[in-house]
């Protein structure tokens, strides 16, 4: 029953449930959490002797909604190394060194060439904190069924979903402050220039492939230049439908989702842009720890206004490492 129920649940968020339509799916999902609880006639003590079972079927949805919500982003399937750690596993990522050894012309006959050490690669752990959301309800609307559990599991997953986006993408983005001159452009964009960039990092990266990353603002800026008179009609076709194009000349075009600082219409991405990446790294290092927590922190008698109160915990964090060359150009 559990497990029907959890992937009930994910079906209806992605609204992807075969049985049913979402909105009767969310019906569904109230009835069993009332055939938890033994009555549909629920209340304080019903709920309050079943909660613990509603709580863990809670808890594992929203882990698994957020865990999926990263898979199926691009720039998170492309760059980012995750992994899924109980409370107290070791918490660490290997980085292996990249540099090359200097290698000397001479003419032979004697030993004395500068002596170079193996570099050796780096360990390093990932800072968790712990993220939290608390919502409230009121308890007589509770009481009546007309709490939509869906979009409760829904609204959390989402908020906690947007808040590591913003953060993972503004420590990717501002990474680029430490690049050397070879590495990075601004101003008007000039496309000879920013083609030599992205040979630096191919060369760097032993010719490893690279791609163009950014958001669509920023990608547009790119693209903007590209002479329709000789490119196919798939590729105009591409420019048409999603703004940009796959590749640009020769490279792979990927776009960086933009999202907004939470509740507020500000970009949390910077939409002038441009990140020349190789393209088989994973930098950001992603570390999902433990299990997610659901507390119950009023049961509606305690509050003045009789409302509920829960609070969502996830303890997780992300840091960004790159062990080779990448570049960024910061549009005018």
């Amino acid at each position: 029953m559990a497990n029907e129920l959890v992937k009930l649940c994910m079906d209806t968020y992605k609204g992807n449930v075969d049985k049913y339509s979402v909105n009767q799916g969310s019906d569904v999902i109230r009835k069993a959490f009332v055939d938890i609880c033994g009555t549909d006639k629920l209340d304080f003590k019903t709920f309050r002797k079943h909660k613990t079972e509603v709580f863990e079927i809670l808890e594992e949805v929203v882990d698994q909604l957020i865990v999926d919500g990263w898979g199926q982003n691009t720039f998170f399937d492309q760059f980012v190394e995750t992994k899924d750690l109980a409370f107290g596993d070791k918490n660490e990522f290997y980085v292996e060194d990249k540099s090359l050894l200097l290698v000397s012309k001479f003419s032979g006959g004697h030993w004395n060439l500068k002596r170079q050490r193996m570099a050796e690669g780096n360990s390093f752990s990932v800072t968790t904190s712990w993220y939290g959301v608390k919502i409230y309800e009121n308890f007589m609307r509770f009481l009546a069924g007309k709490v939509d559990w869906s979009a409760f599991i829904n609204k959390i997953a989402d908020s906690i979903t947007n808040q590591v986006k913003q953060e993972t993408y503004t420590a990717f983005m501002g990474a680029t402050a430490y690049l050397p001159s070879q590495f990075k452009g601004s101003g008007t964009f000039e496309k000879d220039t920013f083609l030599e960039k992205c040979e630096h990092v191919s060369a760097s990266c032993g010719n490893a492939p690279v791609l163009i990353a950014g958001t669509k603002t920023a990608l547009g800026k790119l693209t903007g230049g590209v002479d329709t008179s000789w490119i196919s009609e798939k590729m105009k076709d591409e420019r048409n439908v999603n703004g940009i194009v796959q590749s640009w000349e020769g490279y792979k075009v990927l776009v960086i989702e933009q999202v907004h600082k939470a509740n507020t219409f500000d970009f949390a991405i910077d939409a002038k842009k441009l990140l020349i990446l190789p393209a088989n790294v994973k930098p950001v290092k992603m570390v999902n720890e433990g299990e997610s927590l659901i507390n119950e922190v009023s049961d509606g008698t305690r509050n003045m206004d009789g409302s509920m109160e829960y609070m969502f915990q996830k303890k997780m964090g992300t840091s960004v490492i790159f062990n080779v060359m990448y570049g960024s150009w910061d549009l005018a």
